[in-house]
Order: C-alpha cells, then sequence, then structure tokens
C-alpha cells in the first residue's frame, strides 16, 4: 500500500494522465503514457527505489516532455499542451472572426437592397462591423506554436479580407454619392476579393487545425 501511494504520488506531479505500473521487479518498473508504453534503453529504466519511483530525463523526453533544470528547479513542459493550446486559440479566434465576418457579408446584402430600391442608405452600422473585424484578424505569434510548415503567419487571409472589404464598401459608397456605374463594377470585384480570401482563410484553418489536433494526439 504504501508503494502504490509513492507511485501515484509521482503520477500527479509529472503528468494527469501519466500512469505508472510497478512490475514484480524490486528494482525497475514499466511506464505507461495515455494507455502506451515508454520504451527505454538498458540503464535509463525507471526505477523504483526506497519505495520512490526514479524516472530518468531521457524517459522524459522520449514522452515528449521538456526538461530543464534551473535555479534548483525542474521545469517540465508537455509539447502536447502546445498544441492543445492551439486548438483553443483557433477556436475562438474563428467564432469570433467568422461571425464578425458574416455580419459585414449581411449587411452589405441589406444596403445592397436599399441602393437597388433607391432608399435612403446607412453605412454606419457596416463601418462598425468592419472594424470589429479588423481588431480581430490574427492570431498573436505568442498564442500559435507553429506545426509542420504553418505558423501565425498563415492566417493573413483574414486581414486581407477585411481590408478587401474596406475597399468594396468606399467604392459602394462612391456609387451611392455619384451614380457612377464604374465605383459600382469596383466593389462588385472587391467583395469578390474579400469572398476570395476568406475562403483561403477557411481552408488553411482546416488544415493547421486538423495538424495541431494531430500533433496534440499522437
Amino acid at each position: 500500500m504504501k508503494k502504490m501511494m509513492v507511485v501515484t504520488l509521482a503520477c500527479v506531479l509529472l503528468s494527469g494522465s501519466m500512469a505508472f505500473t510497478a512490475t514484480s521487479a524490486p528494482k525497475t518498473i514499466d511506464i505507461v503514457l495515455n494507455e502506451k508504453e515508454i520504451k527505454t534503453q538498458a540503464g535509463t529504466e525507471a526505477k523504483l527505489i526506497d519505495n520512490r519511483v526514479y524516472i530518468p530525463t531521457t524517459v522524459l523526453r522520449s514522452a515528449r516532455f521538456s526538461v530543464e533544470y534551473k535555479n534548483s528547479t525542474l521545469h517540465l513542459v508537455n509539447s502536447y499542451f502546445h498544441y492543445t493550446k492551439n486548438l483553443m486559440e483557433m477556436h475562438v479566434f474563428n467564432h469570433v472572426f467568422t461571425t464578425r465576418f458574416n455580419k459585414i457579408d449581411q449587411e452589405v446584402v441589406n444596403i445592397l437592397g436599399k441602393v437597388i430600391l433607391e432608399e435612403p442608405t446607412d453605412f454606419s452600422r457596416l463601418h462598425e462591423f468592419i472594424e470589429e473585424a479588423g481588431s480581430n484578424a490574427g492570431i498573436s505569434p505568442d498564442n500559435f506554436t507553429p506545426v509542420l510548415d504553418y505558423n501565425s503567419f498563415d492566417f493573413s487571409p483574414v486581414r486581407e479580407s477585411v481590408e478587401a472589404y474596406k475597399k468594396a464598401v468606399d467604392e459602394l459608397i462612391a456609387y451611392v454619392d455619384t451614380g457612377d456605374k464604374e465605383k459600382l463594377k469596383s466593389f462588385y470585384q472587391a467583395r469578390k476579393q474579400a469572398l476570395e480570401y476568406y475562403d483561403s482563410y477557411t481552408n488553411v484553418y482546416d488544415l493547421i487545425f486538423k495538424a495541431s489536433f494531430t500533433s496534440a494526439i499522437k
């Protein structure tokens, strides 16, 4: 009973998902991480000595922990955490941005209907939506861990889509003020580009999300 309590304590200190299985051998034990045994080389096995579990840092590194000892403190970081954080950051960012972008597009459709009917138009809400979307137009490199060949700069189509929509709105306002159909044509072209940037973002988002998810669970 005493041995099991010591082993459980070590498990909590290192990782909530790491389990230690003591064998009948008095000196070495097996290590199982996420239901998968960590293979060790001769001389690097975890050992049970005086009812305490001793784990070489090479074993921890093979379990994807970064290990650093400084100022009398052992610093452990599980690399799974970085990719899990990616998933959380991306989920929140995507929800906020797509919601705001869809508000922009819906408001543009509403305004176009009024323009066609030659009714008074108010662009104030549209400007607010664009400003909101622009304030959430990327993920900070400090909050994103590169995965495969992707990094935070690969989300750049987000900002490009907002900038393209800004240009589209300026052209639409110019058309309302002047009646110049070239301005209307420019509006449609800029809006089309904004939607293309948005599609590009959704594609790269899916790729990066899948890559982060794979790295978090493998």
